[in-house]
């Protein structure tokens, strides 16, 4: 049987959680931001089900009710860099360049202890460092640390997590059928993500300004930095080649793909993984990605796209280029991705590996 303890609710369908579910019960520790009359303490939670491993996902704190007398085994799920980077971001305010520092003295030099706060009225807040470090480690007594990426799992051995508990689960995408269609004739690019400054879409625009090829681009999403990006695109003169589409529902996201030449993720943060890789692979779409965070992990540079350095403009266009121009290449890397997404990210491979995670089968 399997109970979920939740924070802060969304209106996302909260029936489909509650049919998956023996229970679903809101908590209290798990949610800083909401005020849930029925929220129960994790620990009253924990002594209700008497649960064999108590698998964590997306936690502000490590409850102190996690010990092994209440919970024979507590497995963590780490999907993003907040544990570990005071900013969240894990790359420098000023030059954005990715750190690869620990969680310590380069955090205060960079100015890590100031952080954005809507509820402020300055609109920032402290972040005290040596708080976050203290919380940090006390995930050291976890069992299992499961991360997403060989990159993420570095940055948690960098910071002082025991090398055995550390193992890396890649996500999946739900492998519905897929129609996968040819490549178009036409040399269309395409982004899909949010607009914001860690995603690196002004530096893909910039990129898209230096291709000598013809060309058009779709940016799917939206963020704050979209104003910013529709500036720098009527800067450069690529008003009538770039169109930005907004949020796009995902029942709706097949056909963009299809009418793509090539996928471009331009990521300034080094992405914990990339989801948007698979979701591209699995549409035979070549990629052309920074070589940062875990895109390295699922982007065989040559087989099922092409590879730029960190924020390198003139490489990811050239890059972009070379797809854009050779149909044939463009066509072998859409099938590597293909055969790749289907051979090492199937949903039934993440199921029993997550299965062993919780049982301590793995090494």
């Amino acid at each position: 049987m399997c109970f979920l303890a939740h924070g802060k609710t969304s209106t996302r369908d909260p029936e489909a959680y509650r049919v998956l579910f023996q229970g679903v019960i809101p908590c209290r520790d798990l949610n800083t931001s909401q005020e849930t009359p029925s929220a129960r303490p994790l620990a009253d939670i924990i002594k209700r089900v008497h649960p064999d491993v108590v698998y964590l996902h997306k936690v502000p704190h490590i409850a102190p009710c996690l010990n092994p007398s209440v919970a024979p085994r507590v497995v963590r799920m780490v999907h993003d860099h907040d544990l570990c980077c005071p900013r969240r971001h894990k790359y420098f305010i000023h030059s954005g360049r990715i750190c690869h520092s620990p969680m310590g003295l380069r955090c205060w030099l960079d100015g890590a202890f100031i952080a954005r706060s809507p509820a402020s009225p300055t609109g920032f807040a402290f972040v005290d460092i040596h708080r976050k470090r203290r919380e940090m480690r006390r995930n050291y007594r976890l069992d299992a640390i499961l991360v997403g990426s060989r990159f993420m799992r570095n940055e948690l051995l960098q910071n002082g997590f025991p090398m055995e508990k550390v193992h890396i689960l890649p996500p999946v995408v739900k492998m519905t059928p897929v129609h996968v269609t040819p490549l178009p004739n036409a040399p269309r690019v395409l982004y899909v993500g949010q607009l914001i400054r860690g995603k690196g879409v002004d530096l893909l625009i910039k990129a898209l300004h230096r291709l000598t090829c013809d060309f058009t681009a779709i940016i799917v999403g939206t963020g704050n930095a979209e104003p910013g990006l529709r500036a720098l695109c009527r800067k450069l003169g690529l008003d009538g080649r770039v169109s930005f589409r907004g949020w796009i529902p995902n029942n709706a996201l097949k056909a963009v793909y299809s009418s793509a030449r090539v996928v471009v993720v331009p990521s300034r943060w080094p992405e914990p993984f990339g989801m948007i890789g698979l979701e591209a692979m699995q549409h035979a779409r070549p990629i052309v990605a920074f070589a940062v965070g875990g895109i390295p992990d699922w982007l065989e540079h040559g087989a099922n796209g092409l590879l730029a350095p960190e924020q390198d403009v003139g490489a990811l266009a050239a890059a972009i280029e070379a797809i854009l121009t050779n149909t044939s290449l463009a066509a072998q890397m859409g099938e590597g991705g293909l055969h790749l997404v289907h051979t090492h990210y199937a949903f039934d491979r993440y199921l029993s590996d997550v299965e062993a995670h919780l049982r301590g089968d793995t090494k």
